[in-house]
């Protein structure tokens, strides 16, 4: 794990202690429920869950712009953020969303945390065993893990859209690690391989879904904890090819961010001391600021 943490930066783990059976379930059924509340009309999701940007909670409709791109992802969302009062007024009405969502949030945070743990004896050597996995908590006062589920609407005829459109631009994310559920028959996310490791100009690398499987990498902000132990590498959705748009279909995916508690101070050697909060806050400003 490690090395593939350090060199593409991108990988799948499997024989991740829920066995295949149980781990299908609960995403077909966290991915029922994406699909239940995607289905509605627009102005129901916006009325059933309106997003709060001071919470960074809530539902998104084309409205995350890029630096790499200048142009809105090809993609609607649900931000579901695992802070004290975040979702109060937000959670869907579909049924059972809200009991089985946070049923499907435990089970991917105890996965994040014991991910972390393994990585955290190279990547942050003078922590103390479990700091990283006790710095992220769900629905404390201060908690900032989030679920996303996204959306990627059908593309009827992608060669007509401008060249910097795309489901999703390269970006970085901003946590300690991300873990993403995917389906097969959902290809389309590829990653940037770390230029540390592997040679200038690289490909890009395909990252598609795998039976059982969960895709993780690595954010920024363990970047920034590890002094450059580990990269958070560039990663994107494409475009859907002409065979794959034949005929057009939805694309489906959920993202769970391990993001360290507000509160919490990353120290490390190579940069400052800054506290989780108001990392993620300097993030955000520096991007719309771009």
């Amino acid at each position: 794990m490690w090395e593939a943490a350090q060199e593409p930066g991108f990988f799948v783990v499997t024989n991740h202690g829920i066995s295949e059976e149980a781990i299908e379930e609960a995403i077909e059924e966290a991915f029922r429920l994406s699909r239940d509340f995607f289905n509605q009309s627009k102005e129901d999701k916006e009325r059933q869950s309106p997003f709060e940007k001071s919470m960074n909670a809530g539902y998104e409709f084309f409205s995350q712009i890029r630096p790499s791109t200048g142009a809105p992802d090809q993609k609607e969302s649900l931000q579901i953020t695992a802070r004290e009062g975040c979702m109060d007024g937000r959670w869907p009405s579909v049924p059972n969303f809200e009991e089985r969502l946070k049923n499907f949030m435990v089970k991917s945070h105890d996965l994040g945390c014991r991910i972390l743990s393994i990585l955290e004896p190279r990547a942050c050597p003078k922590l103390a065993q479990g700091t990283l996995a006790a710095a992220h908590r769900l629905w404390v006062e201060d908690g900032q893990c989030t679920l996303r589920l996204l959306h990627y609407p059908p593309v009827h005829d992608a060669g007509k859209l401008p060249a910097n459109y795309w489901r999703a631009g390269p970006h970085t994310d901003w946590c300690c690690a991300t873990l993403l559920f995917q389906q097969p028959g959902n290809e389309g996310l590829e990653c940037a391989p770390n230029p540390k490791a592997m040679q200038d100009g690289a490909p890009w690398l395909k990252v598609d879904p795998v039976p059982g499987g969960i895709a993780v990498n690595i954010g920024d902000m363990l970047g920034r904890w590890s002094d450059g132990r580990l990269f958070a590498n560039l990663h994107r959705v494409r475009m859907p090819t002409k065979e794959e748009s034949s005929p057009p279909k939805s694309r489906y995916s959920m993202g769970f961010f391990m993001q360290a508690d507000k509160h919490v101070r990353i120290e490390c050697e190579t940069c400052e001391t800054i506290t989780a909060g108001d990392y993620i806050l300097g993030r955000v400003r520096a991007n719309f600021a771009k």
